[in-house]
């Protein structure tokens, strides 16, 4: 079952996987491992993370908008059930501006120097 769901949200994960963050196979790895979650819908996939004590982070998301709007709720659900008292995203700044209804705050930036 996970092969198949991988195999059909392989290009949306990676589509959002920024050069330098992990390589497909350490995705692969980690997803495998269960140190990453897959979340997959008919046209867009999440990935997440279990980063801290309490926080889930949204690592990885691709394909149809409204479908990745669609899993937040699942994927919240799963994160209360776990312990998890946070979610974290780190992306572009238009998802600050989506996620604002649903609760989301922004509480940082980060800042990266590429050598």
């Amino acid at each position: 079952m996970f092969l198949t769901q991988w195999q059909r949200c392989r290009p949306w994960v990676l589509a959002a996987l920024e050069p330098g963050c992990a390589t497909e196979a350490e995705l692969f790895d980690d997803l495998v491992a269960g140190r990453a979650q897959l979340w997959a819908g008919e046209r867009a996939a999440i990935v997440t993370q279990t980063v801290a004590e309490g926080d889930l982070h949204v690592w990885l998301a691709g394909g149809d908008l409204g479908e990745i709007l669609a899993l937040r709720p699942g994927i919240e659900a799963w994160a209360r059930g776990q312990g998890c008292v946070r979610i974290t995203i780190d992306g572009r700044h238009g998802w600050a501006r989506v996620l604002r209804r649903f609760g989301y705050v922004e509480n940082a930036t980060e800042l990266e120097r590429r050598l």
